[in-house]
C-alpha cells in the first residue's frame, strides 16, 4: 500500500510539472517573425539580422515573413491576431497613427512588447539654395506663415518622419494645422522633388538623404536627436540648436501577440539583450546605417504607450484623424 501511495504521489508530481517542462522546451519548432513591410527595406533588413541571431541562440529556425500590404496594416493585424504561443513574433515600428486615421484598430495592449532595438532620428532637409541656414530660422519662418510652406510626407502623412517634424513644430509653437503636408511615393521620390524645387521640406533619415546631401543638391538643417550622427558630423542635433529636448524619428522593436507567457517573454528579452549588446551585431547595424536603441520589455511598453498618446494628439491637431476635414 505504501508503495502505491508513493507511486501515485510521484505520478501526480510529474503531471503537475508537465506544463512547466513543456514551457521550458520552447521553441520546439520553427518560429515565424512577421515583418509588416516589403522585402529589402529597413524593417526587413533588421528583422533578418535578428532572425539569424535568434536562430543561433535558440537552435530553431526563425523565419521572416513579409506582409507589407496596406502600409503595414496586414502584417500588424496578423501579429495581433496570432496565438500567443511563442511561435509568431513580429517587428513593430511607428504604428500609433493607424487607429485614429481609420486604417486599423491597433493599440499597445494588443501586443506583448519584448524589446526595442532600433531608433533612427529624423532629419530636416531643405534645398541647398534655401535661405534658411539653421533649424531656428526655418521654424521661425514657418511659424510666422505656416500656410506658405509645403512639407512632403514621403509616404503616408501619419508615418514616422512627418509625425516627427509635426511634433517638433508643434513644440516650437507652429500652428501645424495650417502647414501643408502632402503624401507621396516614399522618401526617395520626395527628396528628388525637394531638390527640384517642388516642396519646401522633406523629413527623412539622414542616410536616405545622404546621396543628395553629398551631391550638394539639398542640405540637412538638423537631426532630431540629442547628438550628431557619426556619419553626418556637420549636421547639428536638435538639442544643441534649440531648447527642445526631443528625440523624434523611426523606431523598431520585437513584439508578440498579447498574452505571451512570461517565461517566453523572459527568454526572448534575455536573447535580445545579448544580441543588441553584441559588438559584431552593433557594427553590422551601423554599417547599414541603422541606429541602436535598447529598451527591455517594461521600458519598451512604456515607450510605446507614450508614443501612442503623443502621436494621436498631434494627428488630432493636424486634422488627419478619420472623419476630420
Amino acid at each position: 500500500m505504501r508503495h502505491l501511495i508513493v507511486k501515485a504521489a510521484l505520478v501526480t508530481a510529474i503531471i503537475g510539472m508537465a506544463p512547466l517542462s513543456a514551457m521550458a522546451q520552447w521553441p520546439e519548432r520553427p518560429v515565424t517573425i512577421v515583418v509588416p513591410s516589403g522585402a529589402g527595406g529597413g524593417t526587413d533588413q533588421t528583422a533578418r539580422m535578428l532572425a539569424e541571431r535568434l536562430q543561433d541562440h535558440f537552435g530553431q529556425p526563425f523565419n521572416v515573413v513579409n506582409q507589407g500590404q496596406g502600409g503595414g496594416v496586414v502584417g500588424i493585424s496578423s501579429i495581433k491576431n496570432a496565438d500567443p504561443d511563442g511561435y509568431t513574433l513580429g517587428v513593430i515600428f511607428n504604428f500609433a497613427h493607424y487607429s485614429p486615421m481609420g486604417q486599423a484598430e491597433v493599440n499597445v495592449d494588443d501586443f506583448t512588447p519584448i524589446a526595442q532595438y532600433n531608433f533612427d532620428p529624423a532629419g530636416f532637409q531643405v534645398r541647398s539654395d534655401s535661405e534658411w541656414e539653421d533649424i531656428n530660422q526655418a521654424l521661425d519662418a514657418i511659424k510666422s506663415a505656416p500656410s506658405d510652406y509645403v512639407i512632403a510626407c514621403g509616404g503616408g502623412c501619419g508615418g514616422s518622419w512627418p509625425m516627427a517634424v509635426a511634433t517638433m513644430m508643434d513644440e516650437y509653437g507652429v500652428d501645424v494645422s495650417q502647414v501643408r503636408f502632402i503624401s507621396g511615393q516614399g522618401a526617395a521620390a520626395a527628396l528628388q522633388d525637394l531638390a527640384a524645387g517642388g516642396v519646401d521640406v522633406v523629413p527623412s533619415s539622414l542616410p536616405e538623404a545622404g546621396p543628395l546631401i553629398d551631391s550638394g543638391r539639398i542640405k540637412a538643417l538638423t537631426v532630431m536627436g540629442n547628438e550628431r550622427l557619426e556619419a553626418f558630423p556637420d549636421v547639428p542635433a536638435l538639442q544643441e540648436s534649440t531648447d527642445m529636448e526631443l528625440e523624434l524619428g523611426a523606431w523598431r522593436g520585437l513584439i508578440a501577440p498579447a498574452g505571451l507567457p512570461d517565461e517566453i517573454v523572459a527568454e526572448l528579452e534575455s536573447a535580445m539583450d545579448e544580441i543588441t549588446h553584441d559588438e559584431d551585431w552593433r557594427q553590422q547595424m551601423q554599417d547599414r546605417g541603422f541606429g541602436i536603441q535598447w529598451r527591455d520589455s517594461e521600458a519598451f511598453n512604456e515607450f510605446m504607450l507614450d508614443q501612442q498618446e503623443s502621436v494621436r494628439a498631434i494627428i488630432q491637431t493636424l486634422g488627419f484623424a478619420n472623419g476630420d476635414s
